[in-house]
């Protein structure tokens, strides 16, 4: 091979080979043959045209060209192309997509050639491999350095707006192949596909620019749900000139077949030459589009479970729609004069007449002055509507963009509208905000632009922008729909503006549900992508995927909770955990070991997929240098160890290793056989090197112990040698700071929490509720570090001041300490891997007056604190239980022999702990944020006889004190010896 290079608009790379000596030698011979035939070449140019045009490239007829001619054809005819496939393979929703082309360089000089295709700009290239000669050169996933990274963010922003197709990113390879030899390239991808108006979409671009012999496409369905609704699309007309398919064909394309039943579908699609030429003479056919939904039978959602891993799509149906309070925002500067205002006039005056009547509008017209309809919010009535018309169609260009100013005026407008009334339905506010250009007046700052918005939402209001032609600025709007709920979309020069705004209005038209929380058990999940969506759409769907702590279990409790119109839903089910077919008699099993692991299935690999795509949204949104680089580094190790190309890796060539007849092996793909075939086939086979063996990042939480304090407060203890659970609460002070655990001498960790008051329920027995609204943890060990978690952010002080906000998540880590905040769930503190606190996150968005957005602080591992730990809780992780007084018989049982009596508070027992004789009630108690429920041993006495001391001993002047006399004076008293149990409590006593 003389030279390679390839590139993509996600991650661009180029490699050279500089040319051998018999390369250039028949290079030189081939210029002394054209220049001397050049001054022949006009003689015979009607000749060589008629050459070209042929119907079928197997009956080309042969021409009377001159002996000259003939050499010259010879030596620059084009390389040709003999086969383009396309397989694809759809597993429940999730796509893996392998493209094969093969050249034949029929020259007598070598000649150059260029592969191109053009994929979804959701997916993630996997694999390139390239056949030249008799060479194979296998690509593998490299981490790019951060020189490299801007030049291909120059790079990319550049080719980003010189490409044309709709949501596609461009993948380029060029080459030399030698005379008479042949080429071959392999193209692996994978995507999850988007439900968009009740329908997913699957796109494979079919431009080989020239006739091929060969020409295969072929898709294959695999949902377990059950298929419906599927069709394929006619092929999707390209805007260049002369290609794609006439105007007003409908149906699948030529010489489509679809084979289908209940839950697997075969689309084969495999033209002629004269097929493809009947379409397009310059191979350009077009996009193959298939869309199709499945069926769905339960309202909490399809959940499937495959080897440790989930996913879970939600997507119910037949809810009343909310209300939507929306502003319509619309550039009306000089630059959207003509066709772009115009369509946009009229796609806006279709979207009104879509509103509903228990919707409100309003509509701004903004250029260097920000001109409003209307004060306020109105409800759409006939009248209404008719004069927002009127309204837009008065609107003119002229001036400036203030985009700032735009959005600030719209966000007051809802603000005021949602403060000012009194809504007892609940409802949905929208900006729809569309622009063509760049902020030109007013704030310019793109940072203070975000941060303004940010700010003025305040997470209650979501915005979705549209970017009309090359002059928008589309990361800002990009930025803007990221940070407040909202989507984006781009539309091209050469696009109708209305059509794709009337598109776009149809995705988010009818809201059915808002604040949705989807909660899984903390010691069943051990990391689940996003659980919390502040909105969902009809015909959308919300996804997510989760790695499971262990796969020996029978079920796992799902729970969905959300607000729909007026009503609060919550839905529960318990899901089986069983061995599971996708359908067609594909059984799942795990593939052939390859270093000690198995191979992924397409659950783990969707779970990565959507992982790695959350930290990039997540680095896109951040303003924090130091906060970007933690999540480029945590996508970028997830994209490594899953083979991604990102932005944060780069694709490189190996040298080649592979005998050309094993190329078969590397694009062998056979969709029936299940997702271990595919992911194999993406790797490049099994003869090809693994990439860098890195542990799996992003893994953060572990299984959770029984041992916490949650809700009001209430403690709970757990004695696993004796397999006993007691239970207590403590009634404090708003304002108390508790330790609840100190081993500031030994280990060095303190964990205290400062407590926040509120009003009792009503009809309640207490005067007052308490919950913890801050916890602090100290570390001492191997450096000083400091944090402070509270429902709304964690500030880390290790030496540099760190604020992570809860809303986002994240991983940090460093010397010895990582932090990990699971967006608005939790936040789990590792210490030297030897000591892990999980502090649940309880937000309200309406509470009652009795609540407040509180954490609960649970101790997963304690392997790492000392026999002398004390504290609220600390005091009893190596301490046993014993039960040394059963409780009696009722009607006639001895409750002796079962696990726990069946009635709440009764009878009474004795338990001994720490020498103590503590009198207990049966009780049961909810933890883990309600989700799962426990028997324990309450001590209703507010622990007086259970905990050392009294009250008052544990609590901490400050939220970072350290000092904890009372532990320090119980532990002497260990080594000197044990006292009687009387003596005991009254020296304790003494020495309060």
């Amino acid at each position: 091979m003389e030279r390679v290079s390839f590139s993509c608009c996600s991650s661009f790379s180029t490699l050279k080979i500089p040319p051998c000596p018999r390369a250039v030698a028949r290079s030189g011979l081939a210029m002394l043959l054209l220049l001397g035939l050049c001054l022949g070449l006009p003689l015979f140019s009607e000749s060589q045209e008629e050459a070209r045009s042929w119907d079928d490239a197997s009956e080309q007829v042969a021409l009377r060209v001159p002996r000259q001619l003939r050499l010259l054809q010879r030596l620059k005819a084009k390389p040709l192309m003999t086969e383009f496939s396309v397989k694809s393979t759809i597993i429940s929703r999730y796509a893996f997509t392998t493209v094969s082309c093969r050249m034949l360089n029929r020259a007598s000089e070598d000649q150059d050639v260029e592969f191109q295709m053009q994929i979804p700009a959701a997916a993630f290239i996997t694999n390139f491999t390239m056949l030249i000669g008799d060479k194979v050169y296998q690509s593998e996933i490299t981490e790019k350095e951060k020189k490299s990274r801007d030049r291909i963010k120059e790079k990319r922003n550049k080719t980003t707006d010189d490409n044309e197709e709709k949501g596609m990113d461009t993948f380029q390879a060029s080459l030399v192949i030698p005379s008479k030899d042949k080429a071959a390239f392999l193209l692996s991808y994978e995507e999850l596909l988007q439900r968009r108006l009740g329908k997913y979409e699957h796109i494979i671009s079919v431009r080989p620019q020239q006739l091929v012999g060969r020409l295969t496409v072929e898709v294959n369905v695999l949902e377990r749900s059950g298929i419906a609704a599927l069709e394929v699309l006619p092929l999707h007309n390209s805007r260049k000139k002369g290609s794609g398919v006439a105007e007003g064909d409908t149906g699948p394309p030529p010489s489509t077949v679809i084979n289908q039943n209940e839950t697997f579908a075969q689309v084969l699609f495999k033209p002629t030459v004269v097929q493809q030429a009947k379409i397009a003479q310059n191979g350009i056919l077009g996009d193959f589009m298939i869309r199709y939904d499945v069926k769905r039978d339960q309202r909490i959602g399809d959940i499937q479970v495959l080897n440790g891993y989930f996913v879970h799509y939600f997507a119910p149906k037949d809810l009343p729609p909310l209300p939507k309070n929306v502003v319509f925002v619309l550039d009306i500067s000089a630059s959207m004069v003509g066709a772009k205002l115009q369509q946009t006039r009229e796609a806006l005056v279709t979207i009104l007449n879509d509103l509903r009547p228990q919707d409100h509008f309003n509509i701004i017209g903004f250029s260097n002055q920000i001109k409003v309809w209307k004060d306020h919010l109105l409800p759409v009535t006939p009248d209404n509507i008719r004069n927002g018309k009127l309204y837009i169609y008065h609107l003119s260009p002229t001036g400036g963009t203030d985009i700032n100013g735009a959005l600030q005026t719209a966000i007051k407008l809802l603000n005021n509208y949602v403060t000012q009334n009194d809504i007892e339905d609940r409802s949905v506010s929208l900006i729809i905000f569309l622009t063509d250009g760049k902020p030109t007046f007013g704030e310019t700052s793109t940072h203070k632009i975000l941060s303004n918005t940010k700010e003025a939402t305040g997470g209650q209001i979501c915005i979705f922008t549209i970017g009309i032609g090359n002059d928008v600025d589309f990361k800002l709007l990009e930025k803007l729909s990221l940070e407040n709920c909202g989507l984006t979309r781009r539309v091209q020069e050469e696009e109708k503006a209305g059509a794709r705004l009337i598109g776009f209005y149809d995705e988010i038209r009818t809201p059915l549900l808002s604040d949705i929380r989807i909660d899984y058990p903390p010691d069943v999940v051990e990391h689940a992508t996003k659980t919390l969506f502040p909105n969902y759409f009809n015909g959308s769907e919300i996804v997510i995927a989760g790695k499971m702590v262990d796969r020996k279990f029978d079920q796992f409790h799902v729970e969905v909770t959300a607000s729909n119109s007026k009503k609060f839903v919550i839905l529960k089910k318990d899901i089986p955990v069983e061995s599971q077919k996708l359908g067609n008699d594909v059984t799942v099993t795990p593939g052939p070991a390859s270093d000690g692991e198995e191979d992924p299935n397409h659950i783990e690999r969707l779970w990565s997929y959507l992982t790695v795509k959350e930290l990039l949204s997540s680095w896109v949104q951040s303003s924090s240098e130091q906060e970007k680089e933690q999540l480029r580094q945590k996508a970028q190790a997830l994209a490594l160890n899953y083979h991604f190309l990102t932005p944060f890796t780069s694709m490189k060539l190996k040298k080649p290793g592979l005998h050309p007849d094993r190329l078969e092996d590397t694009r062998g793909m056979s969709a029936a056989t299940g997702p271990e075939t595919v992911v194999q086939s993406l790797r490049g086979g099994a003869d090809v090197q693994p990439g860098p063996a890195l542990k799996k990042p992003y893994g953060p939480r572990i299984k959770i112990s029984k041992t916490s304090v949650d809700g009001d407060p209430h403690f709970v203890v757990d004695f696993p040698l004796s397999k006993l659970t007691v239970c207590f609460n403590i009634d404090g002070e708003p304002g108390d700071i508790l330790r609840l655990v100190s081993d500031h001498l030994d280990s060095g960790v303190t964990v205290n929490g400062e407590l926040i008051g509120a009003p009792a329920p009503p009809n309640g027995h207490k005067k007052q509720r308490t919950y913890f609204r801050t916890i602090t943890i100290l570390i001492n060990r191997p450096e000083r570090s400091y944090l402070e978690i509270t429902p709304t952010r964690v500030i880390l002080d290790g030496g540099d001041r760190l604020v992570l906000p809860c809303n986002q998540s994240v991983v940090v880590g460093s010397r010895g300490l990582e932090v990990s905040v699971s967006a608005n769930a939790n936040v789990t503190v590792t210490i030297q891997g030897t000591i892990t606190f999980v502090i649940l996150i309880h937000l309200y968005k309406k509470p009652a007056p009795f609540q407040r957005n509180h954490l609960g602080f649970y101790i997963a591992n304690s392997k790492g604190l000392s026999s002398n730990c004390h504290g609220l809780l600390g005091q009893f992780l190596n301490q046993d239980a014993k039960l040394i007084e059963d409780p009696p018989a009722v009607n006639g049982k001895n409750l002796s022999n079962q696990p726990f009596p069946q009635t709440e508070g009764v009878p009474e027992a004795i338990i001994k702990v720490k020498g103590r004789r503590v009198p207990v009630v049966w009780k049961q108690r909810k933890i883990y944020n309600g989700q799962e429920q426990v028997d324990c041993w309450f001590d209703r006495n507010n622990a007086a006889k259970l905990i050392d001391g009294v009250y008052k001993d544990y609590l901490a002047s400050h939220p970072f004190d350290t000092e904890n006399t009372l532990g320090l004076r119980m532990s002497r008293r260990a080594e000197t010896g044990s006292l009687p149990e009387k003596t005991n409590r009254e020296a304790t006593a003494g020495l309060l």
